[in-house]
């Protein structure tokens, strides 16, 4: 399935002498981030703008971080806007808005901020911005992942869900690619879960790197992160709904490293 979701970012903050620090582009993503000593102030306008947030961060400091989406299902939590395979058509996305938070900088100009104390305050803050969807941090053994944990129900409350990664399934051990052990993983959601779930972008080393990879009666947040870990490169995930279809597309991406 084709990502429907076309992530632009964007990290403002005013710095001391007005100098800038530019992050280069990396596939749909764009990022103009500016820093000061004391606090940042991280801007995002994006029908998802948690998952632009994050992705602002990522590029900027370098964070492995993952981000999973709630499920979107009433209208009051939709917008719609043009296709972009076919601008005739409309398509339902998330209705997010504007979304602001401030933070603490680093002890340095140089130095990036507190990684799981800047998340929790980032996360909390869109928790109270009345923007779709409550989301929380988990630490995955030494990563976090921003997953989204409720959202409003056709009564217009707020109501807990489950994601399609705290799913328990049993991926049998043998020798597979990256990409092949990544569709095994979505395959059994697909069957098991509520949710279909498709395989969608992922870099191109994952199609010739052997691994094996398995478990019995294991999150499959876990035995993800297992696969990403086998690889030695520091790849993360967005789980994304898509409202049209009702089902999940699961993309990886490669963390852009230090220069």
């Amino acid at each position: 399935m084709k990502s429907k979701i076309l992530f632009l970012l964007a990290l403002t903050a005013a710095l001391a002498f007005c100098c800038g620090l530019s992050s280069t582009a990396q596939n749909t993503y764009a990022t103009h981030a500016t820093l000061t000593v004391g606090n940042i102030h991280l801007s995002a306008d994006d029908p998802r703008p948690l998952a632009q947030a994050l992705d602002a961060l990522q590029l900027e400091y370098h964070w492995p971080i993952s981000y999973e989406d709630p499920q979107y299902v009433v209208a009051t939590e939709l917008a719609e806007i043009p296709n972009p395979d076919d601008p005739k058509k409309r398509m339902k996305v998330p209705g997010g808005h504007a979304f602001n938070v401030d933070f603490p900088g680093g002890k340095s100009p140089s130095a990036a901020p507190d990684e799981e104390k800047t998340l929790q305050l980032v996360v909390d803050a869109y928790n109270r911005s009345g923007n779709p969807g409550q989301f929380e941090i988990t630490k995955v053994e030494d990563r976090i992942d921003v997953i989204g944990r409720s959202a409003r129900d056709a009564q217009g409350k707020a109501a807990k869900q489950t994601n399609p990664l705290d799913l328990m399934i049993t991926l049998p051990s043998q020798a597979r690619t990256g990409r092949e052990t990544v569709d095994a993983i979505c395959q059994l959601l697909s069957t098991q879960g509520k949710y279909s779930v498709s395989s969608g972008i992922a870099p191109g080393f994952m199609n010739h790197l052997n691994l094996t990879i398995g478990g019995d009666n294991m999150p499959a947040r876990t035995l993800l992160l297992h696969t990403l870990a086998a690889t030695k490169q520091p790849v993360i995930w967005r789980l994304l709904f898509d409202p049209d279809s009702n089902s999940y597309v699961l993309m990886l991406h490669l963390v852009k490293p230090h220069s």
